[in-house]
């Protein structure tokens, strides 16, 4: 959009029906951060400012969107509440759990084996820094933070520790403490991503998020899910 100054993507309306490359945060960082991006404080690149415009006016509509569709009465927190044979999308209680429990280990794959591994190499000399998730704008690491964080947060709405027998309690707590850790190691981390990767000590910061995050799978995704009778669904990763 950049290089040919495409109109319509100025448009917050059309750039809804363009690829997803250009409508989101990926593309706005790229706005405010990539090639060129000092044009922005300047009068001689008027399209860049417009496009970027557009893109954060989509996200602030699809984020309305999200949110609406969650609220409303007959909207998906309404419906995974309360399961039933009329319920479109839960029949019973454990199909909801079991919905829930997926999003936890579909997001602990998706933060170790893309947002992490996608850059953070078995070596420095296997690391690829620009692979990283914001990494022009320096926010790979605030990224990984928040992702745990949310996810501690939704566990802690979820009450599913609550729901567990007492001599399993301990799980909920070790979920919470592990998150905590894990999302304070990513906390550590600032600034460019490549300087944080040829970093010892903050290099086995990353390393300690990985462990944490394939303790925190195993954790769940076995034990947990056995707590509750459940059979842990399949990853959102394996290409089924």
């Amino acid at each position: 959009a950049l290089a040919n100054k495409d109109r319509t993507a100025a448009d917050p309306a059309q750039l809804a029906t363009k690829s997803v490359a250009m409508q989101g945060l990926g593309a706005l960082e790229f706005v405010l951060y990539g090639d060129s991006a000092e044009r922005l404080a300047g009068k001689d690149d008027p399209y860049r400012c417009a496009y970027g415009a557009a893109v954060a006016g989509n996200i602030e509509t699809i984020a309305a969107e999200v949110s609406d569709a969650w609220n409303k009465p007959d909207g998906f927190a309404a419906l995974w509440a309360n399961p039933g044979p009329q319920n479109a999308l839960y029949r019973d209680g454990t199909e909801a759990v079991t919905e829930l429990v997926g999003v936890f280990i579909n997001e602990l794959e998706m933060v170790r084996d893309v947002r992490l591994k996608g850059f953070l190499g078995g070596n420095p000399q296997a690391d690829k820094p620009k692979q990283a998730i914001y990494w022009r704008s320096q926010n790979t690491a605030r990224s990984l933070t928040g992702n745990l964080s949310g996810m501690d947060a939704l566990f802690q709405a979820s009450q599913l520790g609550e729901a567990l027998s007492p001599d399993a309690r301990w799980m909920a707590d070790s979920i919470h403490i592990q998150l905590v850790n894990g999302a304070a190691d990513a906390t550590a981390i600032r600034g460019p991503i490549d300087k944080a990767l040829a970093d010892p000590a903050l290099r086995d910061r990353l390393d300690h998020f990985s462990l944490v995050t394939s303790s925190l799978s195993t954790l769940i995704g076995t034990r947990l899910t056995a707590e509750f009778g459940l059979t842990a669904g399949f990853s959102s990763l394996d290409g089924d």
